[in-house]
């Protein structure tokens, strides 16, 4: 499978990224810690890793077996 980089969302990837730039500009004026939202996605991803992920994996290797097995 190839990435072709010419078929790219590349207005959606821009949106995106200021969205993320105005959210960190205007969060402090809120009161909010930008460090704190950075820290708290940290731990998310860490943990979906650490724990969700690998039921994942789990599943879709149960059912290749299956379907490994009834061919």
């Amino acid at each position: 499978m190839k990435i072709i980089v010419s078929e790219w969302p590349w207005r959606d990837i821009i949106l995106v990224f200021l969205f993320i730039v105005v959210l960190y500009i205007t969060l402090p004026y809120l009161g909010i810690n930008t460090f704190s939202i950075v820290v708290a996605l940290t731990g998310l991803v860490e943990w979906a890793t650490k724990f969700i992920l690998p039921w994942i994996v789990l599943f879709w290797g149960i059912r290749l077996i299956k379907n490994l097995e009834s061919k």
